[in-house]
């Protein structure tokens, strides 16, 4: 089943003179099995709306649903433990967060904490380890001896060594060189592929969602302005221009060299299939 907000609000500080609105009665559905990217401008709700995703935030009105789950403004919730390890949340700069003597605990703290046996749980960490490439001679290590990318794939394989069903990445890049951050990308997109994962992204960065990810939505003043394909919403001028939104750098190269009369399909996003394409072009 589909992840389902009802007309969800969220309010920092209710009833008091500084309450504010974080969230304006969303409706939206997220797909299961996709990657789907949460943008808006800066204080449009996103971290707020995939906070609620695992109950970490409570709606102030309406309700959600998010698997076999169902939480309701005002409801006392029975469910927390087993909704947060199906729904895993990787925070912005998650790597201030770990906090044990070595690499392997921080990693299996969490499947000890969801009921596994301390045997099984450093198996389950030491398999999320080698999946994020963290090489088994820091398992034993301190994580406060490790570099800035590598405590950021450990704290991710905090969370992959839990199996969640869903996994929600805010900023997952944030702070990482280029290499890093695509690396990162791909371990998600892999297990979006191979594992059925169902990964949500909060992000800034329109080249990494609209490389990598399925669907799209914009948040802006805490209401959905848009949901749908991501390729929809920046191939539309009108679209980016009223979210005040930047076209990612492959889209403006293809629309110039359309704009030049070179003829390019609706595959060719990806510099790779441009050049292809233009090269049989060239040599016509």
């Amino acid at each position: 089943m589909p992840i389902r907000f009802k007309a969800l609000s969220y309010i920092y500080n209710k009833d008091m003179p500084y309450a504010h609105k974080a969230l304006d009665s969303v409706d939206l559905d997220i797909r299961e099995g996709i990657i789907t990217a949460i943008i808006g401008e800066t204080g449009s709700g996103k971290s707020t709306l995939v906070e609620h995703l695992n109950a970490l935030l409570l709606p102030s009105e309406g309700s959600l649903e998010v698997l076999d789950y169902n939480i309701v403004a005002g409801q006392k919730q029975k469910f927390l433990k087993p909704l947060r390890k199906d729904v895993g949340l990787v925070f912005q700069f998650s790597e201030y967060q770990l906090f044990e003597e070595t690499v392997i605990k921080d990693v299996a703290f969490g499947p000890m904490n969801f009921g596994l046996s301390q045997q099984d749980a450093l198996k389950q960490a030491a398999a999320a380890l080698k999946l994020v490439k963290i090489d088994e001679s820091l398992f034993n290590v301190s994580p406060l001896e490790l570099s800035g990318g590598q405590k950021r794939r450990v704290a991710i394989a905090g969370i992959i060594a839990c199996d969640p069903r869903i996994i929600v990445l805010d900023e997952p890049t944030a702070g990482l060189d280029p290499k890093g951050a695509r690396e990162i990308i791909d371990l998600f997109v892999s297990l979006n592929r191979q594992l059925s994962k169902t990964i949500i992204i909060v992000s800034h960065d329109n080249e990494m969602v609209y490389n990598y990810c399925d669907e799209t939505v914009v948040l802006s003043h805490g209401k959905v302005v848009y949901h749908g394909p991501t390729m929809e919403l920046f191939d539309d001028k009108k679209k980016l221009k009223e979210f005040d939104m930047l076209e990612p750098q492959i889209v403006s190269f293809r629309n110039e060299l359309i704009e030049k009369g070179f003829k390019l399909s609706k595959d060719a996003r990806t510099l790779k299939v441009i050049a292809r394409e233009i090269a049989g072009q060239v040599k016509r």
